[in-house]
């Protein structure tokens, strides 16, 4: 026996069909926002017609298939400055509450990247409203998703928050937090944990003094100074990363800690990867810190010299360890005592300057950056300096670079045409022209006139701006030389 539906009944299952049209519709308008011109008037209009709210809700209810589109629409409304701060109503507020939740995995990310732009862009006050919605609570649990996406999206808005000092404390607190429980955490989350604490350092040397008053960079040192050999391969991103920045190397240099990472030098079964963060680590050390020579570099036994020497000499297609040697052997060169270290070495210096020859493009490039890097903030001395003093290893350099150094220079210019190697090239002969004995040299050349008078030498931008400083250098040689009678200007 069939009974009719009651009238309650018809009246609920005419409501559901509205919602769900309703739904269906918000999709629609959501999916041609997505899709279309990034516009504001665009934005204007799907509001008028769904308010962020709806839009939410549409999104909860929404079929596998809408639900990429109504995502879309919302990370690309949180773009507009003038819509960003309906997302701090209590409604959608909740929803990404319980966005931070969800079991889509592509809920989640778009609710992670939404706090992170909030964070980012809505300043000291949106980062107070996200704390007044328990928004901050619900980043500091994405941080610990499975997805790296996600866990990425949600350390931005700690790295936001952490560069105002008003809200610097709340993520301290989280900080803390991450800390007391870094010891039961999965590897992959304890890395990304320990990179965040380097990531939010290097914003500020503030937040860096933070966070290495409460210890957080010892967790890094410890991961990367163990017993543990997956450990420490693992932590070798995390030790380079620390070591790329002032605050950082500051931290490295402290007492005990250079001598720490150079005993991995020693170590027979020390992994290659873990021996070429090491050298570069040092480097960055004395190069921050000179007085650390004494420590790292007594002579030309000590583990660190040894080990640049044998990356020096590698052979083979592969040039990671030649160019690691070659940016150590710079960033050790940029004081005197490292410079005067390397000159006496005469075996490492033919190795060094005939890098600048080599056939293997990345060498070559490499070679011609160090030196770059080692010539630019030391001009050639104006008269001549006596053996012993401070100034002698800077003459020694500028000699050996206008006799030895110029020659491979002008040749890769001649020979090489790959846009790359060019602008290292000219860039270095910029820097080179500055001595009035390089100069005298390059400005009768015929090779390097018919290099400056070919205007369509270089294709690439950076070669032609290179290029470009070349000339300028060049003329500030011929200007000051004509004005005292030099005869070379007449040949050029």
């Amino acid at each position: 026996d069939r009974r009719a539906p009651s009238p309650q009944f018809r009246v609920a299952r005419a409501l559901l069909r509205t919602a769900r049209l309703a739904m269906a519709i918000a999709a629609d308008a959501a999916r041609e926002f997505a899709t279309g011109p990034m516009a504001l008037e665009a934005a204007r209009l799907l509001l008028g017609h769904f308010p962020l709210p709806a839009l939410c809700e549409a999104l909860a209810n929404a079929r596998p298939e809408d639900t990429v589109h109504l995502l879309t629409a919302l990370e690309r409304l949180a773009e507009f400055e003038e819509i960003r701060a309906f997302f701090f109503s209590d409604s959608v507020a909740a929803f990404l509450r319980q966005g931070a939740e969800s079991q889509d995995p592509r809920v989640r990310i778009v609710v992670a990247k939404l706090l992170s732009r909030l964070a980012k862009e809505g300043g000291e006050v949106g980062i107070g409203r996200l704390s007044e919605h328990g928004l901050l609570e619900a980043s500091e649990a994405l941080l610990m998703d499975e997805d790296t996406g996600i866990a990425e999206a949600a350390a931005g808005t700690f790295r936001a928050v952490m560069q105002y000092p008003a809200w610097r404390e709340a993520a301290l607190g989280a900080v803390d937090r991450l800390q007391n429980t870094l010891a039961g955490m999965p590897d992959v989350q304890r890395i990304r944990v320990l990179h965040l604490f380097i990531e939010i350092g290097r914003g500020s040397e503030d937040a860096f003094k933070a966070l290495e008053g409460r210890g957080a960079y010892s967790h890094v040192l410890g991961a990367f100074i163990t017993d543990d050999i997956l450990l420490k391969m693992v932590s070798v991103e995390l030790m380079d990363s620390l070591g790329s920045f002032p605050a950082g190397q500051d931290f490295l240099s402290r007492e005990g800690v250079p001598e720490q990472l150079a005993l991995n030098l020693t170590d027979p079964m020390c992994d290659d990867s873990v021996r070429l963060c090491v050298v570069r680590l040092l480097s960055f050390i004395i190069r921050r810190n000179p007085t650390t020579m004494a420590q790292l570099l007594p002579g030309r036994e000590s583990p660190l010299a040894q080990t640049i020497a044998g990356m020096l000499e590698t052979s083979g297609s592969e040039s990671t360890e030649r160019l690691t040697a070659m940016n150590a052997w710079a960033n050790i060169s940029l004081h005197a005592t490292g410079l005067a270290f390397f000159l006496q070495w005469e075996g490492r210096l033919n190795t060094i300057l005939g890098m600048v020859s080599s056939m293997n493009n990345e060498v070559c490039k490499g070679a011609m950056a160090a030196w770059s890097l080692v010539l630019e903030d030391r001009p050639p001395p104006s008269q001549i300096v006596e053996v012993g003093t401070e100034e002698a290893p800077a003459m020694m350099l500028w000699e050996i670079a206008e006799r030895r150094l110029l020659p491979a220079v002008v040749k890769n210019l001649q020979f090489k045409p790959f846009p790359d190697v060019r602008f290292h090239a000219w860039n270095l002969l910029a820097l080179l022209v500055q001595s009035r004995a390089a100069a005298q040299i390059v400005v009768p050349s015929q090779e390097v006139r018919d290099l400056m008078l070919d205007f369509t030498s270089e294709l690439d931008s950076q070669a032609r701006i290179a290029k470009h400083d070349f000339v300028k250098a060049h003329g500030y040689f011929v200007g000051g030389a004509r004005a005292q009678g030099t005869p070379e200007v007449d040949t050029f």
